[in-house]
Protein backbone atom coordinates (compact mmCIF):
# COMPACT_ATOMS: atom_id res chain seq x y z
CA UNK A 1 0.00 0.00 0.00
CA UNK A 2 1.41 3.37 -1.22
CA UNK A 3 1.61 6.31 1.44
CA UNK A 4 -0.67 8.02 -1.18
CA UNK A 5 -3.30 5.70 -1.60
CA UNK A 6 -6.88 7.05 0.15
CA UNK A 7 -8.92 4.06 1.72
CA UNK A 8 -12.41 4.57 1.89
CA UNK A 9 -14.73 2.28 4.24
CA UNK A 10 -16.75 -0.34 2.47
CA UNK A 11 -20.67 1.17 2.75
CA UNK A 12 -23.26 -0.43 5.37
CA UNK A 13 -20.00 -1.68 7.68
CA UNK A 14 -20.87 -0.21 11.53
CA UNK A 15 -18.52 0.39 14.00
CA UNK A 16 -19.95 -0.78 17.75
CA UNK A 17 -18.71 -0.17 21.15
CA UNK A 18 -19.82 -2.12 23.58
CA UNK A 19 -18.17 -3.13 27.62
CA UNK A 20 -15.00 -1.31 25.95
CA UNK A 21 -15.30 -4.00 22.93
CA UNK A 22 -15.13 -2.66 19.64
CA UNK A 23 -16.82 -4.98 16.86
CA UNK A 24 -16.95 -3.86 13.04
CA UNK A 25 -19.74 -5.75 11.56
CA UNK A 26 -22.07 -5.70 8.43
CA UNK A 27 -25.69 -6.84 9.11
CA UNK A 28 -26.22 -7.83 5.78
CA UNK A 29 -23.07 -10.21 4.69
CA UNK A 30 -23.37 -10.80 8.53
CA UNK A 31 -19.56 -10.45 9.09
CA UNK A 32 -18.10 -9.22 11.82
CA UNK A 33 -14.71 -8.39 13.28
CA UNK A 34 -13.41 -7.88 16.72
CA UNK A 35 -10.82 -4.92 16.49
CA UNK A 36 -8.66 -3.34 19.27
CA UNK A 37 -7.97 -0.01 19.71
CA UNK A 38 -5.70 0.99 17.18
CA UNK A 39 -8.01 -0.88 14.70
CA UNK A 40 -10.99 1.15 15.10
CA UNK A 41 -9.37 4.26 15.28
CA UNK A 42 -7.91 3.81 11.62
CA UNK A 43 -11.69 1.96 10.58
CA UNK A 44 -12.49 5.41 11.46
CA UNK A 45 -10.03 7.40 9.89
CA UNK A 46 -10.33 5.34 6.65
CA UNK A 47 -12.97 8.37 5.28
CA UNK A 48 -12.15 8.51 1.62
CA UNK A 49 -10.14 12.01 2.01
CA UNK A 50 -7.33 11.20 4.29
CA UNK A 51 -3.88 9.87 2.74
CA UNK A 52 -2.46 6.30 4.46
CA UNK A 53 0.20 8.42 5.53
CA UNK A 54 -1.86 11.18 7.07
CA UNK A 55 -3.71 7.89 8.93
CA UNK A 56 -0.13 6.72 10.55
CA UNK A 57 1.00 10.47 11.46
CA UNK A 58 -1.93 10.67 13.30
CA UNK A 59 -1.98 7.45 15.28
CA UNK A 60 2.30 8.01 15.65
CA UNK A 61 0.92 11.28 16.91
CA UNK A 62 -1.40 9.94 19.55
CA UNK A 63 0.80 7.22 20.38
CA UNK A 64 4.51 9.21 20.44
CA UNK A 65 5.97 6.61 22.42
CA UNK A 66 5.08 3.94 20.05
CA UNK A 67 5.90 5.09 16.84
CA UNK A 68 7.62 2.35 15.00
CA UNK A 69 5.22 0.21 16.45
CA UNK A 70 2.28 2.25 15.69
CA UNK A 71 3.48 2.48 12.16
CA UNK A 72 3.57 -1.12 11.47
CA UNK A 73 0.08 -1.51 13.12
CA UNK A 74 -1.34 1.40 10.80
CA UNK A 75 0.23 -0.73 7.93
CA UNK A 76 -0.82 -4.11 8.89
CA UNK A 77 -4.13 -3.02 9.88
CA UNK A 78 -5.20 -1.32 6.25
CA UNK A 79 -3.96 -4.67 4.53
CA UNK A 80 -5.82 -6.57 6.49
CA UNK A 81 -9.08 -4.32 5.92
CA UNK A 82 -8.24 -4.57 2.02
CA UNK A 83 -8.01 -8.15 2.12
CA UNK A 84 -11.61 -8.88 4.15
CA UNK A 85 -13.05 -6.26 2.27
CA UNK A 86 -14.00 -3.42 4.93
CA UNK A 87 -12.27 -0.77 2.71
CA UNK A 88 -11.39 -0.50 -0.86
CA UNK A 89 -7.78 2.40 -1.73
Amino acid sequence: MQDTDIPKQVPDYHLEQMDGEHLLYHPVKALAMHLNETASLVWQLCDGKREVKAIRELLVEAYPGHAEQVAGDVSAVLQLFVDQDVIRI
